[in-house]
């Protein structure tokens, strides 16, 4: 009886400890929203190759982690990488480049138990020219919404006081390109990628 308890403790504690596997497909014109996710440290993401040309899943300019895929050729193909370290992960094929495969792996710390709904977070348009729209979750408290270019350069940082659903930031000053904005409210942390005309 006590061996039965033992063995039922450990194995609960060990799915207390299990990490999560994320799919993804990779294939030509896979990009943000579709590509972003939020993960937890030590949680692994699998890219699956969905169509027979060759492609790299490999870390962007501004990555927290280091990972190359190599080319891999093939319907069905696998790429797995572990993140284990926190921080915002942008990634790409390298032969098709950020405009036609790319996405943002976010990784935090430990998701609470009231986790961010990152749908309820809602900016457009996406492409913008002018006026970014941005609506934000019902239960956020302050934060920050900054802005940075593919290197990585902050260029635009937003205070958000709590209470606000709603806001309009204007990006005109901003040269046209690709730009991440990165959500922060405490603990949560949010990534999106902008495309400003």
């Amino acid at each position: 009886m006590k061996t039965k308890l033992l063995m039922m403790l450990f194995f609960g504690i060990c799915s207390l400890q299990a990490q999560t596997t994320h799919d993804l497909i990779w294939e030509r014109n896979f990009t943000s929203p579709e590509s972003d996710l939020t993960i937890e440290t030590g949680d692994t993401v699998r890219w699956t190759w969905t169509d027979d040309l060759p492609h790299t899943v490999e870390n962007d300019a501004g990555s927290t982690e280091t990972f190359n895929s190599g080319t891999i050729t093939g319907l069905n193909e696998v790429y797995t990488y572990t993140f284990t370290v926190e921080g915002v992960n942008p990634y790409l094929c390298g032969i098709h480049g950020a405009g036609n495969m790319s996405g943002i792996i976010t990784v935090v710390d430990q998701l609470s138990v009231d986790e961010f709904d990152s749908s309820s977070l809602i900016m457009f348009p996406n492409p913008v020219i002018t006026e970014l729209q941005i609506k934000l979750p019902q239960n956020m408290s302050e934060g920050t919404i900054t802005f940075f270019d593919l290197t990585g350069k902050q260029v635009l940082n937003q205070l958000i006081n709590s209470g606000i659903k709603e806001l309009s930031i204007d990006v005109s000053q901003l040269k046209s390109g690709m730009y991440f904005i990165k959500y922060q409210f405490g603990e949560i942390l949010e990534t999106r990628k902008l495309i400003i005309k």
